[in-house]
């Protein structure tokens, strides 16, 4: 038993309560492994169950979802991850006698750490654009126009940004920048072992993208991970996350508006 000092959304500490220790290195990648197989357990069954309902609903005119660009597809997947992974790491703290929000580090980033934040990170998404344009790359990958030009309806549209926006910053930062780093920073490896291994093992996690673009979400995760040794603050970093994906996400709507046939290059 260790008494901590629980970050409040004030940015205090109360050193009051006395709670377990956070679980350990082995611990805390074994969770992780649990989450990921609920993860793929929750996919199939979840595009099952919307494959049934939209074959219903159109007399079976429509085909079966499933492939890895479709923008249904992978909203589902997106969400059943979000599921799992949250929901995995609820049990796994719980068990461990801590409060959620501290054991990720849900809690509030000052003002002061919310703007210096947003402007370095826009100099970061800076920086990765030019740095493809320089290269002769795509400033937006093709997998990402695949996804929204599978979308076709605004309703799809809408069911893309939730689970890019919303979900996927959500439950990304909870797993990697929250429980993952957690269990990890307070062992041998330190925090910045921490940091290398969570954006390591989140970067592979994109393997829809070329390793140019990994390379970048690995750079972006190691920000990430700064932030959240510096500030305590998670919720920043899902903040940020957030941001990002939705600046991607108006970069792939303008392009492919933009485009005079708007269908995958």
């Amino acid at each position: 038993m260790e008494r901590v000092q629980h970050e409040t959304s004030n940015g205090s500490s109360d050193p009051s309560e006395i709670v377990q220790p956070a679980w350990g290195f082995y611990e805390t990648i074994g969770w992780g492994m649990i989450a990921f197989i609920a993860w793929s357990i929750a996919e199939p069954i979840l595009l099952s169950i919307f494959n049934a309902w939209e074959e219903a609903t159109r007399h079976g005119a429509a085909g079966l979802r499933g492939a890895p660009n479709d923008a249904i597809s992978v909203s589902i997947s997106t969400i059943a991850a979000g599921a799992a992974w949250i929901g995995v790491t609820a049990i796994a703290v719980r068990w461990r006698g801590w409060r959620f929000n501290d054991y990720v580090g849900l809690v509030l980033p000052s003002r002061r750490e919310l703007i210096l934040s947003l402007a370095a990170f826009a100099v970061l998404l800076l920086a990765t654009d030019l740095a493809s344009y320089a290269l002769g790359r795509p400033v937006i990958p093709q997998f990402m126009i695949d996804v929204y030009v599978s979308a076709g309806t605004p309703a799809a549209l809408m069911i893309v940004f939730i689970s890019v926006v919303i979900v996927a910053p959500l439950w990304e930062e909870i797993a990697f920048r929250g429980f993952l780093f957690r269990g990890t920073s307070l062992t041998r490896f330190g925090v910045p072992g921490a940091i290398l291994l969570t954006s390591s093992v989140w970067a592979l996690m994109h393997g829809q993208y070329d390793g140019f673009v990994i390379v970048q979400i690995f750079l972006s995760g190691m920000f990430l991970g700064w932030l959240r040794s510096t500030t305590g603050s998670a919720l920043l970093t899902i903040i940020l996350h957030a941001i990002g994906n939705f600046a991607a996400l108006v970069q792939t709507a303008l392009k492919v508006q933009g485009s005079s046939t708007p269908t995958p290059m």
